[in-house]
């Protein structure tokens, strides 16, 4: 059974994504920030990581969460979904999209919009070699 570890501020995304995960037979982490990061990705080990780019604290949180755990020697190689609803059905002006998934920029394996679609979010997961 493959862990994924959920790094989101909304409880609320925490709790459906768990459903989701959990019903697929998946064991489910989370945490609601992105302080100590690294030392909870290392204990937890987990197989996926669902994160989420904008926090309360940092908009840009996300962006360098995903570049700090590129860089750790230890964590780098668990793959990344970013999750987030700053995409093309939002109406800021700018979106994410996997166009802007780079090394330097956005290191992570795929993005999945908010809200996120079961079918979807299960079949990334697939796609990533995760069950």
């Amino acid at each position: 059974m493959s862990k994924i570890m959920i790094i989101d501020d909304d409880r609320d995304i925490i709790d459906s994504i768990s459903m989701i995960l959990e019903a697929n037979d998946f064991t489910v982490v989370s945490k609601m920030d992105t302080n100590n990061l690294i030392t909870e990705i290392e204990s937890e080990n987990p197989d996926l990581i669902l994160l989420d780019i904008v926090f309360p604290e940092d908009a840009q949180a996300g962006f360098k969460a995903a570049r700090k755990i590129a860089s750790e020697e230890t964590i780098k190689k668990i793959p990344i979904l970013v999750l987030s609803a700053v995409n093309q059905l939002n109406n800021l002006g700018f979106s994410f999209t996997e166009n802007d998934i780079s090394n330097d920029f956005m290191p992570v394996n795929g993005f999945i919009e908010k809200p996120v679609k079961p079918d979807v979010l299960l079949e990334k997961i697939k796609s990533l070699g995760i069950s």
